[in-house]
This record gives structure tokens, sequence and C-alpha cells, in this order.
């Protein structure tokens, strides 16, 4: 896979400086990136009309504007793109502030190295990316209840209970909306903490099939009559498919093995358990297929992806072969373990893990999330 190109604008009037975040860049293996430089506020803004940039890096002591309203120019003509705050003071307040307003992340010169510059430009594209996906979303949320609202009163203007139903709907849908968020930031934080040891490549596919995972529930919410309940046997399906294109794997080598029994689940659990099994699946292609562990050659035409799924007294049961871990994890080494992500996931939402048959198939419990 060809290394992702990002296009930085840094708006910066010291040549020094400049220079130095230059030189960070350049260390950095992957992503690659494109630099375009302007000293001044006014030169910045034209240059942000003519070209299409991933990302800003600015300054917010310039020749042409001081302070925070240096970024409220910026982003008030340019709101889509992401922008990193690069200053040479430590003020706590006007960092938080900038956040607060929009900024994607406020980081003190001398106190930034390569790796640093790196995974905050990474993480603010990838941020903004969720934010504009959440956004665009919530509005067609809107526009869909909306439509079906004036249809029912249409149909029958006396009918008050079918009205109250869909303000009971509309509740649903911002409950929906406002979780996902906060899972989001959950996910935001997690991945915070672990790019360090993560390909930068790695890291963007990651996240790319994390927020897919999502917005297939959504989509299947959106193709069905109920807003709160998803066949997940049919999700399951369509995420190992869409799995199987992120990983250019052949399909004709994967035996699916699927026992689900026609399990409905609640859209918050699933969204959970979404993305605990597409982490799990990730692993499973990532250490089964693209090493070349299904080989026609060696007399193995098939690899099998067994899953099974059971829901009892409000729990959920996940049970599913798993070869990308070898040994024991103690708490010492959680932070290392390739399941390190469904772990802290599992932790946050009171659920647990469990492997058997000498670490070659895993368990997971899940209770159903009430919000």
């Amino acid at each position: 896979m060809e290394d992702k190109l990002i296009k930085v604008l840094i708006i910066e009037d010291n040549p020094e400086d400049f220079r130095l975040i230059e030189e960070m860049l350049k260390e950095v293996e992957s992503p690659l990136f494109e630099l375009h430089h302007s000293n001044r506020l006014s030169d910045g803004l034209r240059c942000l009309v003519r070209n299409g940039f991933d990302i800003l890096l600015l300054d917010l002591s310039l020749p042409d504007s001081v302070g925070l309203d240096t970024f409220f120019s910026v982003y008030e003509q340019a709101p889509e793109i992401p922008i990193v705050i690069l200053s040479g003071f430590s003020d706590e307040e006007t960092a938080i502030k900038a956040v607060s307003e929009g900024a994607q992340d406020y980081l003190v010169k001398g106190h930034v190295n390569s790796p640093l510059l790196s995974r905050s430009i990474s993480y603010a594209i990838e941020r903004k990316l969720i934010e504009d996906e959440l956004i665009r979303h919530r509005y067609y949320l809107n526009e869909l209840v909306e439509k079906r609202t004036e249809e029912l009163e249409r149909a029958n203007k006396y009918l008050q209970e079918e009205i109250k139903e869909k303000e009971t709907l509309i509740d649903e849908i911002y409950k929906r909306i406002q979780f996902t968020l906060e899972l989001i930031s959950t996910i935001i934080t997690i991945d915070a903490s672990v790019i360090k040891e993560e390909d930068a490549t790695d890291f963007y596919i990651k996240s790319q099939t994390r927020i897919n995972a999502i917005m297939l529930l959504n989509e299947i919410l959106d193709q069905s009559e109920d807003f709160a309940m998803v066949n997940f046997d049919k999700y399951t399906v369509d995420l190992i498919n869409y799995l199987l294109d992120v990983y250019a794997v052949d399909k004709n080598l994967v035996k699916l093995n699927l026992d689900m029994g026609g399990i409905l689940i609640d859209i918050n659990t699933a969204i959970i358990l979404g993305l605990i099994l597409n982490e799990l699946i990730s692993d499973e292609l990532k250490y089964e297929f693209l090493e070349n562990r299904c080989d026609e050659s060696a007399g193995q035409n098939k690899c099998e992806l067994n899953i099974n799924l059971k829901s009892y007294e409000g729990t959920i049961n996940l049970s599913m072969d798993y070869i990308g871990i070898e040994g024991d994890i103690n708490e010492s080494e959680k932070s290392k373990s390739p399941l390190r992500f469904i772990m802290t996931i599992l932790e946050h939402f009171d659920g647990s893990i469990e492997f058997l048959e000498d670490k070659k198939k895993i368990n997971l419990i899940l209770r159903e999330i009430k919000v």
C-alpha cells in the first residue's frame, strides 16, 4: 500500500521555526508530507482558497494577526480544514479555549518532536473526518424523521398517538447519536494511548474500519422500519465482506461458519459488539490470510471464520477462533497486546474476555447497554 500523502499548510512568520517543523516532518517515514508555507495570515487565507489542504499548522503570533483572533479568522473562512495550533507560549487557558472552539490540538514550540507532531497531525485529520461524518449523518437522520412525521400527519391528523411515537423516535435517535459521540471520544482516547506503537498506515486503516463498522449499523437501521434493533446476522456478513475488500482477501478462499440464530440486538450494544467484531476479524484476516497461512499449494483451499453469537438474560456471548495472540496476557503486558483496544472497550462497558483451547479460541461476554 502506498504511503498516504498529506498536504500541510504552515502559517508561520519565523523562518527558523518553519525550518524546524520541516526537518521534523522529513524525519517521519510514514505518512508522507507535502508542505506549503505562508508567513502572514492574509497570504495563508488566500492560499487556503486556492489549494486543497489536509491540515493547517497555525502560529498565533503573526505580523498581521495576534492571539486567538488568528485562529478565529481561519476557522471562519475554512471550517472544514483541521487546525493544529503551534504556539510559542504554554498558555493553558488559551489552549482550552482554542480546542473548545474547534481547533484539533494545541502544541507548544520547543516541546514538540517528530513523532509527536506526526501523531498530532494524523489524530487531527481522523478526528475531523469523524466529526464531519457524524454531523452529516445527524442532518440526514433529522430530515428522515421530519419526512416520516409529515407523512403520518398527512395520513391522519387526528392520530396524536402517532405523533407522540415519532417524538419518542426522535429522542431515541438523538440518544443514539449522543452514545455514538461518547463512544468515538473513547476510541480516540484509546488510539491516542497506543498510536506510538502502531505503523501510521496501519493506524489509518484501523481508524477507517472502526468508523465504517459504526456507519454500517446506521445504514442497516436507515433501511429498516425498526430504529432500535439490528439484525446482527446481516450486519456480520456485511462487515466481513467489507473487511475482505479492505485487506484484499480473495473471497473464494474464505469459508464463513456463522451461528447467530437471527439474534436482534439493540443499537447501542450492537455498536460496541460491532467494533469488537471488527477488531477480531481484522486481526484474523491479517494473521490467517495476509501471512499466507491459507495456501492452496499446501492443500488448504479455504480458511475458516467461525463465529458464534448467543443472547440470554440481557447478556451477549460472542465466541470466535482467534490466533492473533500467543501466551498469557498479564496486566503489565496488556498495553502491548493486539487485543488492547478490545480489552479497554470491555473494561469501559463492564464486559469480560477469556481464552479457550490453548489460546486458539476467544470468548467475550458483554451486557446489553441501556441508555
